[in-house]
């Protein structure tokens, strides 16, 4: 995600999606299922650095379709729903995450914080 926000901090957004759609075409082409999920929730991850939290929304809802076992779209949608102030949306969707981020996961504590601060911060 790294080049992807610097590209949009210094305002090339336009050529982050083109470069993340390109990224998109080339996994699907060669059918490299893990990078192209996690190249599809970057693209939504973008939207809502861009502020297009509709649009990171429905990004996040077909991902979910597409697999319901993996934590992260719920963790970002609960996040977007509570930037929304959507807030039971928002619970909903951290209880998802919730029941299934692994225990193990690396990242959990510091993902559980960010749910957190999204549960308690004021809008």
């Amino acid at each position: 995600m790294g080049l992807a926000l610097v590209m949009h901090r210094s305002l090339e957004g336009p050529a982050v999606f083109e470069m993340l759609n390109k990224a998109l075409e080339v996994a699907r082409r060669e059918k490299r299922v893990t990078e192209e999920r996690s190249i599809r929730i970057l693209i939504a991850q973008m939207h809502v650095a861009k502020g297009e939290l509709e649009e990171a929304l429905k990004k996040f809802q077909g991902l979910v379709s597409d697999n319901p076992r993996d934590f992260r779209p719920y963790l970002c949608q609960g996040i977007i729903y509570s930037l929304l102030g959507r807030n039971e949306a928002a619970a909903e969707q951290f209880e998802t995450y919730q029941s299934l981020v692994p225990d193990e996961f690396p990242q959990r504590i510091f993902l559980d914080d960010v749910v957190l601060e999204a549960k308690t911060k004021p809008r």
